[in-house]
């Protein structure tokens, strides 16, 4: 696990960066606003423990809320996937599956890991947007803006990760 620290560090900068500088400055008429940034949090190693999860997820998010100016909105999303994510991991995987050390689009392959990013960004997306909303009013359209989201956050996530993962654990399963 020591030696996923200084891939993480980076994985972390290069997605605050594209974050702040790319992806919050897109946005497909008023329903459509791509995260790529919670991909941080779902890439830790699996062995990490909850408690470390959550800080490390609670602190990744605060830090795009101060450059975003989003008043903690990222942080409590953040903080939420961090927490689940070791239960949705649990159910979205076959018993008895062994696993490498992190999450590998490759090794764990494209249908896992699309199920993965969707349930999680469901989850982040529903969470963030409902607090930045602050009331059930339009619901249905709070739905569509999440809907539509959550699949273009999950396109640019594969593309980012079939972009920057390594060559040697290509392989399809």
């Amino acid at each position: 696990m020591l030696n996923q620290i200084p891939v993480n560090l980076f994985r972390l900068l290069l997605l605050l960066m594209a974050q702040i500088l790319i992806f919050s400055h897109i946005n497909f008429s008023s329903f459509i606003n791509p995260y790529i940034f919670p991909l941080f949090v779902l890439l830790l190693p699996f062995e990490t423990p909850r408690w470390l999860l959550m800080f490390i997820g609670f602190g990744a998010g605060l830090t795009l809320d101060f450059f975003l100016g989003s008043v903690g909105m990222h942080a409590a999303a953040c903080l939420l996937v961090a927490y689940l994510r070791p239960f949705l991991i649990n159910v979205i995987t076959p018993k008895g599956t062994e696993f490498e050390i992190s999450p590998n689009v490759y090794a764990q392959g494209i249908t896992w890991f699309v199920v993965y990013l969707g349930f999680t960004m469901f989850i982040y997306l529903t969470f963030y947007f409902l607090v930045e909303a602050a009331t059930f009013l339009n619901f249905f359209l709070l739905l569509i803006k999440i809907f539509l989201s959550v699949l273009v956050s999950v396109t640019f996530m594969l593309i980012f990760l079939f972009l920057f993962s390594s060559k040697k654990k290509r392989r399809f399963a």
